[in-house]
């Protein structure tokens, strides 16, 4: 019989979508997609030739749990320069990202413990908390995406053990300053709480820069740092990130590890060594993101059915559709009649459900067609 945590995981709403639109696709016909949540660059030459060469080597083996030293080093010694303090490599995890949230919230989740999350945020993280028995609770945000700090004070209770953030954002594409992290602290370390720090998107920033919370003192103690190659090096594909815990938590996540996924993939392992070394692929395609934002930007903003922010970061739009329209019914007509696929604002939070999400990690020339057809199905 099923466990009933697995009966409660929601299942993603856009799948129907999806499968209309590959359906779609294999039928030969002219449709596009907003809902990539991938760069669509392909990984660097430079990275992927050093890992091959690595497993010609020999190195296709298991590697320690926690991930081979030079790369759990090379990161402690990346997140000294941006904490501003001593990092500690036996602190540093090689995992998948996402596996390094579950590892994150399952070490510190109790059954009936209450976790917050920004209203809207990624659209995983209330399963995770399910899968480790909590209760996810949404804090509100304003309107320019930032986190509401009275909203995350009044959602605080007896229960609340764990705050997640992410910066920049997915959907909304803020991006933390010094101030609201400092904010967020405050209220971490007066509360006993924890945070999990998401800073996957941490290279894709068109105004601001990356901050994260682990510099205020105390964090380190408190504070998850979940972070990857995914976005900033194009690798979904290889499944590499990491996860900075606290000394007391490491070795008991290492073991964690041990026992599900043994390892991350080692060849992968050594291409993420090879990442950290190459700064031009993230400088370039961050150039590429910015371009293509204000492109889409300027496309849609003189519709009246969008209410528009212009992200600071990531690759990804987040409008509000006005008049009451409803995202999903918006996603399933466009989709119908102009074969355009978005995503439901619904996935990320209750406060999404007249909102939809666009990536802009797709060429100009499907932009310009799919802002095209998306104006000429609200002119009908």
């Amino acid at each position: 019989m099923v466990s009933l945590k697995f009966k409660n995981i929601t299942p993603s709403s856009t799948v129907s979508l999806n499968n209309i639109y590959n359906a779609m696709k294999k039928n030969g016909e002219s449709a596009i997609s907003f809902a990539a949540g991938e760069p669509d660059p392909t990984t660097p030459a430079d990275v992927m030739d050093f890992a091959f060469e690595k497993a010609r080597e020999g190195n296709t083996h298991y590697t320690p749990s926690a991930g081979i030293q030079e790369l759990r080093e090379r990161i402690a010694r990346k997140y000294e320069k941006i904490a501003l303090k001593e990092v500690r490599a036996s602190n540093v995890i090689v995992t998948i990202a996402k596996f390094a949230i579950h590892s994150a919230v399952e070490s510190v989740i109790e059954s009936g413990d209450e976790v917050l999350l920004q209203d809207p945020s990624f659209v995983s993280y209330p399963e995770i908390i399910k899968l480790a028995g909590g209760i996810p609770r949404y804090f509100s945000s304003l309107e320019d995406g930032s986190p509401d700090i009275e909203s995350l004070k009044n959602n605080i209770s007896g229960r609340t053990r764990m705050i997640i953030i992410n910066s920049p954002s997915n959907p909304q594409g803020w991006v933390a300053n010094i101030s609201e992290l400092k904010e967020i602290s405050d209220i971490v370390i007066d509360k006993k709480l924890y945070v999990v720090s998401d800073e996957i998107y941490e290279k894709i920033i068109f105004e601001g820069r990356h901050e994260s919370i682990l510099r205020f003192p105390g964090m380190e103690d408190r504070t998850f740092v979940v972070n990857g190659f995914s976005k900033s090096h194009a690798m979904t594909g290889w499944r590499i990130g990491y996860l900075i815990a606290p000394p007391e938590f490491a070795p008991y996540i290492d073991s964690f590890q041990q026992h599900t996924i043994t390892c991350a993939p080692s060849v992968s392992q050594f291409a993420a060594l090879r990442a950290l070394d190459d700064d031009d692929f993230p400088t370039h395609m961050n150039i590429m993101f910015r371009e293509r934002r204000d492109l889409l930007y300027d496309l849609l903003k003189e519709n009246e059915v969008f209410k528009l922010n212009k992200p600071k970061g990531t690759f990804y739009m987040f409008p509000e559709l006005v008049n009451g329209l409803d995202g999903e019914e918006f996603s399933k007509e466009l989709l119908e009649k102009e074969k355009v696929l978005v995503t439901p604002g619904s996935q990320f939070g209750p406060s999404g459900s007249n909102r939809i999400r666009l990536s802009f990690a797709i060429s100009r020339d499907q932009i310009m067609e799919g802002a095209g057809r998306i104006a000429h199905f609200l002119r009908n």
